[in-house]
């Protein structure tokens, strides 16, 4: 790799990640614009249905694109979606070369931007960072690969794993700065999912602290509709809408009823050993643009995304406390052998609060 592709190309995922969580159902690009060793233009892609990056490259540079060279670190659209073809704006700017991080993830997209360009005399360079663009993007990428959501999943727990006391209380088993920064962790989702028994036990907000609307959908996954109508997530609608994930052992006149207010939907699935199938109620997340989901529990709801290999991240706030008994944070069948469970890579470790905080991916086996 050319010291001069490393460079740029590592400014224009600067760029992209400015823009980060804000741009779904499309991915985080950042495109910068270099003549005779000098950057004449830059930009990004700030939310959907705005300018792309490459085009907002090209206005700032203007006529200074005419022999210059464009770093993106997503290969350049060839098609009509909310905005037109940047190949287009590419051609008709006269920048002489491209240096792409990697190809359009989109299996209907991937490589045709690459052979519009090539096909103009543009020519074009693939590779510089392209693990870094993948993992920026991997929530896109997850999403427009399989039709799945992204799904993080958010554990708050003791240090041997439990999440309530005996009597079921569990306020509060994290710390103060732990719970705010969670809430913070919910803004960077489509969607917040928890189960009914958390609905049931909690009655919590799932909101992200701040005043006003929210940018994410709550879901309640609650195959038998008994999500009181008086709940809190129920009460704070306006503020951010809410999707019940529920089944045919959901009495009809509850579905009816809630089907009827405002900032309501109802999903109906055909339950499975009388439960929500979650791939599919994630599936059809997926066709409503919910790039990335943020699970909160239970153990009930995590063991079922657990044993389903549903999740792709985990977040985990341990507490200094130690409770036993029964409510461990995660439940289901569990792993069949100690080789079979999840391992976490691009681990990081902090504190919060009085807590220890963990993230990772999951590796893929």
């Amino acid at each position: 790799m050319k010291k001069k592709d490393l460079k740029y190309m590592n400014l224009a995922l600067e760029l992209a990640a400015r823009a980060r969580e804000r741009t779904y159902p499309n991915p985080m690009v950042g495109a910068v614009i270099v003549k005779r060793g000098r950057i004449v233009g830059r930009g990004y892609h700030r939310r959907a249905g705005l300018a792309h990056a490459e085009v907002e490259a090209i206005r700032a540079a203007g006529p200074k694109c005419a022999g210059a060279e464009m770093y993106v670190t997503l290969e350049p659209c060839d098609h009509h979606g909310r905005t037109p073809p940047c190949t287009r704006a590419i051609i008709r700017s006269g920048i002489k070369s491209v240096v792409i991080a990697m190809k359009d993830p989109n299996p209907l997209a991937s490589g045709k931007g690459i052979r519009k360009l090539k096909k103009a005399g543009i020519p074009v360079r693939l590779g510089p960072c392209s693990s870094e663009a993948a993992r920026l993007n991997r929530k896109y990428i997850k999403y427009i690969t399989s039709g799945m959501p992204y799904v993080a999943v958010k554990i708050a727990q003791s240090i041997d794993g439990k999440t309530a006391a005996r009597n079921g209380t569990s306020k509060w088993i994290s710390s103060a700065p732990s719970r705010k920064f969670a809430r913070s962790l919910r803004s960077g989702s489509d969607a917040v999912i928890v189960g009914i028994n958390t609905v049931l036990a909690d009655d919590p907000f799932l909101l992200d602290g701040k005043r006003g609307p929210c940018a994410f959908s709550r879901v309640i996954v609650d195959s038998r509709l008994r999500t009181p109508l008086e709940s809190n997530i129920i009460k704070t609608r306006n503020r951010s809408p809410v999707i019940i994930a529920a089944t045919g052992l959901a009495p009809a006149s509850r579905i009816k009823k809630f089907s009827a207010l405002d900032n309501v939907k109802v999903i109906k699935f055909r339950a499975r050993k009388g439960r929500v199938p979650l791939k599919a109620m994630l599936r059809r997340l997926a066709r409503e643009e919910m790039v990335s989901v943020f699970a909160e529990g239970g153990g009930a709801l995590l063991g079922s995304l657990l044993d389903g290999s549903l999740i792709d991240e985990v977040l985990v706030f341990i507490a200094p406390k130690v409770i036993g008994g029964p409510y461990s944070s995660v439940k289901g069948l569990g792993a069949s052998d100690i080789s079979r469970a999840l391992d976490l890579e691009d681990i990081l470790l902090a504190r919060s609060g009085d807590d220890v905080f963990i993230r990772g991916l999951i590796r893929k086996k």
